[in-house]
């Protein structure tokens, strides 16, 4: 069980242990495999997904004057 563990870079938990024991032959329970990780301070780590916020290289291509506003003001104050 700690091999299956430490292969899979400590990301397996009990049920995906158990899983793979199962099909390699050793008839156990998840719950089984849980007390025995929990015997020995064996815990899955969680990677949490990394979410690209909204970075786009061409984005002030895709940016267009739709409303047709004029953003060049011959003076100051002007356009206000």
């Amino acid at each position: 069980m700690k091999k299956i563990h430490k292969e899979s870079y400590e990301i397996y938990g009990s049920p995906k242990i158990t899983e793979l024991l199962n099909k390699k032959g050793e008839k156990v329970s998840q719950k089984y495999v849980y007390s025995i990780m929990k015997e020995n301070n064996i815990k899955a780590k969680y990677i949490k997904p990394y979410i690209q916020t909204t970075v786009s290289h061409d984005f002030s291509d895709k940016l267009k004057n739709l409303l047709n506003r004029h953003y060049d003001p011959t003076k100051p104050n002007v356009a206000w």
